[in-house]
């Protein structure tokens, strides 16, 4: 059955919404000619049918303004610096009226002597000892963020204070403190606070403590408690900074150096996942796998397909979509090869996509291809060591992203509302 007038004008309506002046959608960026702009969006080697349950949600915060998309984008040092993905971040929460979100997953990456994201500023005080996904002999467990911090100090502090200089300020109200929880483990609370401005809740079998705060706010300092006589330290896995505001909440969950077999190390990734329960998985993972000069495209799809089990596992109804690398090069003697394993890579994709109904975002193929990341660099785009980008190389990334996916969103909104074909 064909949808009647009154759904066309609804989708009409909708996308008016969209690319309205408020919105700023479409948005402008700069365009080169090297770059496939007919090549970017979202591509479906097998069914599509995940990423329509995604669309169906986000149909209800447009249309109704009711619910809480959560996005969850999991990477290495693309991801952990948050330029692509605060970007990306950025155009999600303002292309349409009304979506608050929230600011999602942070860790205080100045506590383990790495780079911070560019949007919030941490700070800490006392001696914590860090762990990563990075190192091979693990003596620690991890989550989500693929990093942690201990102290034994119960005077050690940690600050967050979220940026305001951006698209909106992301303020919160609510605090969801990731840790390990045994009767060795201090309490957190906020420091500087009435004890009557909040309220905790430890779940000790869930492994995370809620930080319920009266008003809302842009910065928090977190101190340590020591509750029993037993108590002699703390392990902090990440923060989740939330709002009870309908909206879309982009996480960026980011490790340098990070491959796919730096997350499978991770005991405390598919419980996370449990209670982060996202709506769209986006994997950006395979630019450190690729490095590699023993890279085995079969391995590669065999950790990916683990990695995507952890996903289903905690939430079967996510969507999930596979960015394929960058173009990039080696290092040897001073001279710089192009690495071929990206095109290796962007296959492996393809195939894992086709066999367990995923999206994929091409952007190996949508940057130039093979060699391309020289183009990159001598435009100002990539950096000198062919691998990372220069912050305008990193937004242009976050702004094709977002691109691909309401792309791809459009399409569904006119199929669904004009057809009676689904996307």
């Amino acid at each position: 059955m064909r949808y009647c007038l009154k759904h066309i004008i609804l989708i009409c309506f909708v996308l008016s919404i969209l690319q309205n002046a408020y919105a700023q959608y479409p948005y402008m960026y700069s365009t080169y000619p090297f770059i496939r702009y007919e090549e970017n969006q979202l591509i479906f080697p097998g069914d599509s049918s995940r990423m329509l349950t995604f669309f169906q949600k986000l149909d209800d915060l447009i249309f109704n303004g009711k619910g809480h998309i959560q996005i969850l984008h999991i990477g290495g040092s693309h991801v952990q610096a948050d330029i692509f993905t605060g970007r990306t971040r950025e155009r999600f929460s303002t292309f349409f009226p009304g979506n608050k979100g929230s600011r999602g997953l942070v860790f205080p990456y100045r506590i383990a002597n790495t780079n911070n994201p560019y949007n919030y500023v941490a700070s800490y005080t006392g001696k914590w000892e860090s762990c990563k996904n990075t190192q091979q002999n693990l003596s620690c467990e991890l989550g989500i963020t693929g990093i942690s911090a201990t102290t034994k100090d119960t005077s050690s502090t940690i600050s967050l204070s979220l940026s305001t200089d951006y698209y909106q300020s992301y303020d919160f109200n609510t605090i969801r403190v990731f840790h390990k929880i045994d009767s060795n483990q201090f309490a957190i609370i906020p420091i500087g606070k009435d004890s009557n401005s909040y309220k905790t809740i430890c779940y000790p079998t869930l492994g995370y403590t809620d930080i319920f705060l009266s008003e809302y706010c842009q910065s928090i300092v977190l101190g340590l408690k020591k509750t029993d006589s037993l108590q002699w330290g703390y392990t902090l896995y990440g923060l989740q900074l939330e709002n009870n505001d309908p909206g879309i909440t982009y996480h960026a969950a980011g490790v340098n150096g990070a491959g796919t077999y730096s997350f499978l190390r991770c005991a405390l990734f598919t419980p996370q996942l449990r209670i982060l329960k996202p709506d769209l998985v986006i994997f950006g993972l395979g630019i450190n796998d690729a490095a590699s000069k023993d890279f085995n495209a079969a391995s590669f799809e065999y950790n990916y397909k683990k990695l995507i089990d952890s996903v289903l596992a905690a939430n079967p109804d996510a969507a999930i979509l596979l960015l394929t690398n960058n173009d990039s090069f080696r290092k040897y003697k001073r001279k710089f090869y192009v690495n071929k394993n990206g095109e290796t890579v962007e296959q492996s994709m393809i195939r894992v996509a086709k066999e367990r109904n995923l999206g994929v975002w091409d952007f190996f193929s949508i940057m130039g291809g093979l060699g391309s990341m020289e183009t990159w660099m001598k435009n100002g785009l990539g950096k000198t060591d062919r691998v990372h980008f220069t912050t305008s190389g990193y937004k242009l990334m976050g702004d094709l992203l977002f691109e691909a996916i309401i792309k791809t969103y459009e399409q569904y909104l006119i199929r669904t509302y004009t057809t009676d074909n689904s996307y």
